[in-house]
């Protein structure tokens, strides 16, 4: 039993600061007394459970998840691909420098409403998304194929490959368990940037149109606001979760 609990000492850690911070959020609750400014844990487990049961909450989730899959898979091949070819071609490096630096710069909110003037408010999500990751995986990519062993190339030179048969065969191996190891983190921040587009954007079948509702109405609806943030937060946590479990089960293969 003692083995058990020191070996998920950390897991163990982890649940009981999570309890600990509940405890003090339905304490603060109960004391302030009034739901408008902080509902309790309970009513929002309450909110939370009957949101739950209604087709609303999982056409919501569902387009919210489609939303952040579709941005974060398009960023995903991009980022890995052009990553890959800018390691090795710094003339594409150079000219992708601009688009990266506005992407990784400019405020999510901002380019949301702009992009709003031109576009159609449930696609701008997944664009959203799609801006936020691909740096992240475009520099992962392009990092890890320049540390890759100089040994390694001189054998693809003495054999003549081209190319592409070196991405496929070489770098595309050697550099997937490096961005692999980071896609749950990485995917969390397209589920948050997704999400606040849609609630800018007031996009159809959402969480982020969810919570702009229930903020509209928030002299009413506060435990329905906190239960759509709690929905976004177990959502991302889930997603995470399931992720990390993915790659550690796909790297030990």
């Amino acid at each position: 039993m003692k083995e058990v609990i020191y070996r998920n000492r950390y897991v163990l850690i982890t649940v009981a600061a999570t309890i600990f911070l509940l405890v003090v959020w339905e304490a603060a609750a109960r004391i302030i007394g009034y739901d408008i400014i902080l509902p309790t844990f309970t009513s929002v487990c309450i909110a939370f459970a009957e949101m739950f049961v209604t087709g609303t909450f999982w056409i919501s989730v569902a387009g919210t998840l489609l939303r952040s899959v579709t941005g974060f898979a398009v960023a995903f091949v991009l980022g890995v691909v052009l990553g890959i070819t800018a390691g090795k071609y710094r003339a594409l490096d150079s000219v992708l420098l601009p688009f990266n630096s506005i992407m990784r710069t400019i405020p999510v909110a901002a380019i949301t409403l702009v992009l709003g003037v031109w576009l159609a408010p449930d696609v701008i999500p997944s664009i959203i998304g799609m801006m936020l990751i691909f740096p992240v995986v475009y520099e992962q990519s392009k990092t890890a194929v320049k540390v890759l062993p100089e040994e390694l190339e001189e054998i693809m030179d003495e054999a003549g490959a081209s190319f592409p048969y070196r991405f496929v065969n070489l770098y595309l191996p050697s550099v997937m368990p490096h961005i692999l190891s980071n896609i749950s983190a990485t995917f969390g921040m397209n589920l948050k940037a997704v999400i606040t587009a849609e609630t800018l954007m007031l996009a159809l079948n959402s969480i982020g149109l969810q919570i702009h509702y229930a903020y509209s109405n928030f002299l009413f609806e506060t435990p329905a606001l906190f239960a759509w943030v709690l929905t976004a937060v177990l959502m991302s946590v889930g997603i995470e979760a399931i992720l990390k479990f993915a790659v550690k089960k796909s790297l030990r293969v």
